[in-house]
């Protein structure tokens, strides 16, 4: 019969966050085989995103994402229990922050140092984040609805002073650049 180990809260809110309450089978206790599951398919679902998400990298850099994934997906199968499943994460996932944010850092043979000249992974390539004007307007629209812009009126009121100083076919988006150029800028530059 297989041991039990505890849940974290955490952990079970992180996964039904990304799969639903309904998928979620991280609840309260389970077992290696349950924790080892559930990891593989967090790294699967999370190759699947990097590969759809991350249009604009190198083969390589792809590549060694994969390999990363792939290889840590194997190791999780080899675990023997909780404690190794976990160290075996935790030596994962800043090696795939690492490699996200560039390359993984090889400071072996300099003394390591917490500064912009030893932590600055741009060599190869550098993180640039886009957003296309739909998806700025999806932000801006979710950070009205959920109130996170300071000074403004709620979204429905913004939405009806939109409507009522709009030029011709002036969508939201560039409405609202007009409008707060100065918010505009905070948010998007």
């Amino acid at each position: 019969m297989e041991n039990f180990s505890k849940v974290d809260i955490g952990l079970t809110y992180l996964f039904s966050m990304i799969y639903g309450q309904e998928k979620c089978n991280l609840k309260e206790n389970a077992t290696l085989r349950k924790f080892k599951e559930n990891f593989s398919k967090l790294l699967i679902t999370i190759k699947k995103s990097f590969l759809d998400t991350c249009e604009y990298t190198d083969k390589n850099h792809r590549d060694e994402i994969i390999k990363l994934i792939n290889d840590e997906v194997e190791k999780i199968k080899e675990q023997n229990s909780i404690i190794d499943l976990h160290t075996s994460l935790i030596i994962f996932f800043p090696k795939l922050c690492f490699l996200l944010i560039g390359h993984i850092p090889q400071n072996f043979t300099k003394p390591g140092k917490d500064n912009r000249s030893s932590w600055n992974l741009n060599e190869y390539r550098q993180v640039e984040y886009k957003q296309s004007h739909k998806q700025k307007r999806k932000l801006l629209n979710s950070l009205l609805i959920n109130e996170k812009i300071a000074d403004l009126k709620s979204y429905k009121l913004e939405l009806r002073n939109y409507h009522n100083t709009q030029i011709k076919g002036e969508d939201f988006l560039n409405w609202f650049k007009r409008k707060y150029p100065h918010i505009y800028v905070e948010i998007f530059d």
